[in-house]
C-alpha cells in the first residue's frame, strides 16, 4: 500500500544561474505548488480528427514568511527586477541514499531540477499577521530529477526526516542530533 507524503519534507533552494555558489533555501517556506499545463488540440481531417500538443507550462508558486534579513529573499525579489534567470532544486528530505562506502559518508537526497525565471513577486506587510511573500517561477525547458547534496548545516535546521525502523538507519538528525549522554531538559 501506498503512503502519504508529507509536503514539510519538500524544500526549495534557489541560486542565480550561472553563480559559482551554494544554493540556499528560502527561509520560513510556508507552501509551495507545482503546476504543469499542456495543451492539446484538434485538427479536423477527412480521415478524422487528428490532435497535438504544445508546449508544457511548467510552473511552481511559493509561499514563505518574509525574514528579518534572507539573501535568498533578497537575490530572488532582484532577479524579478532586474530579469536574470534562477535555479531552483525541489528538494525531497523524505527520499535520502546514504554512501558510507568511503572515507567519508555522504548523504544525498532526491531532487527536482529546473531553470527559469521568477515572474510574479508579492511582499505583503499586514498590520496584524506575518508579512509574506508569494512568488511563481516559471520553468524554461523541462525539469530534471536526480539526487543533490545539501550545504553543511542546513540538515539541522529543516528538522528531521522518516527514518526505518532498521539498524542500517538510526536518527542522527532532530533530537538524534543531541549528544545522548546528556539528559534531556
Amino acid at each position: 500500500m501506498g503512503k502519504i507524503a508529507n509536503g514539510v519534507h519538500k524544500v526549495l533552494y534557489f541560486r542565480k544561474l550561472g553563480e559559482a555558489s551554494e544554493a540556499a533555501k528560502l527561509v520560513f517556506q510556508t507552501e509551495h505548488s507545482k503546476s504543469y499545463t499542456r495543451d492539446r488540440e484538434k485538427t479536423q481531417t477527412k480521415d478524422g480528427a487528428v490532435s497535438g500538443s504544445s508546449a508544457l507550462e511548467d510552473e511552481v508558486s511559493i509561499t514563505a514568511l518574509q525574514s528579518v534579513k534572507d539573501p535568498t529573499f533578497t537575490m530572488l525579489e532582484d532577479s524579478i527586477v532586474e530579469d536574470f534567470p534562477v535555479e531552483m532544486w525541489e528538494v525531497d528530505l523524505a527520499d535520502k541514499k546514504v554512501d558510507d562506502s568511503g572515507a567519508e559518508t555522504v548523504t544525498q537526497f532526491a531532487a527536482e531540477y529546473r531553470q527559469g525565471y521568477i515572474s510574479e513577486w508579492e511582499a505583503t506587510n499586514p498590520t496584524e499577521d506575518d508579512p509574506e511573500v508569494e512568488g511563481t517561477f516559471i520553468t524554461e525547458g523541462i525539469r530534471q530529477k536526480g539526487f543533490v547534496t545539501l550545504p553543511e548545516g542546513d540538515i539541522d535546521t529543516l528538522s528531521y526526516v522518516f527514518h526505518d525502523v532498521l539498524a542500517e538507519d538510526p536518527a542522527d538528525d532532530g533530537l538524534g542530533a543531541v549528544n545522548q549522554t546528556e539528559p534531556l531538559a
